[in-house]
Parts: C-alpha cells; structure tokens; sequence
C-alpha cells in the first residue's frame, strides 16, 4: 500500500486573566505584553507554568500534493 504525504497544522490557545493597575487600556496592554515577551525570550523557563488551564488544540490536516 502505498503511504501518503500529509501537513499538519497545530494550533495552541492559551488563556489566561490577569489583573494589572494603569492609568490607561492602552498602557495596560502594554505592560502586560512586555511580560509575556519577556518571559517567553528565556528558553529555560516553561511556558505551561503561566497559565492556570492547559491549551485549547486546534488542528487541521491536509494532504500535501508534491512527492518526496
């Protein structure tokens, strides 16, 4: 039987609420992003221990048409 090739796309939603005090929507956005970039530019720290609940797994498969 002959295999085929297929691409699979995965899709990780993490979700968290985070409470933060600023004198603007736009500031507070800000910071937080900061954070989270921040974070994540250290390779040694675990991203999973951010986030209370574990990510949403959206997934999409297609079948790729060029052979190997």
């Amino acid at each position: 039987m002959k295999r085929k090739n297929y691409k699979v796309r995965i899709k990780l939603t993490f979700e968290t609420t985070m409470d933060h005090s600023q004198t603007s929507m736009k500031k507070a956005k800000e910071d937080v992003n900061r954070v989270l970039t921040d974070y994540l530019k250290d390779k040694k720290l675990n991203i999973l221990n951010l986030f209370e609940e574990p990510p949403h797994i959206t997934y999409k498969v297609e079948k790729n048409d060029y052979q190997n």
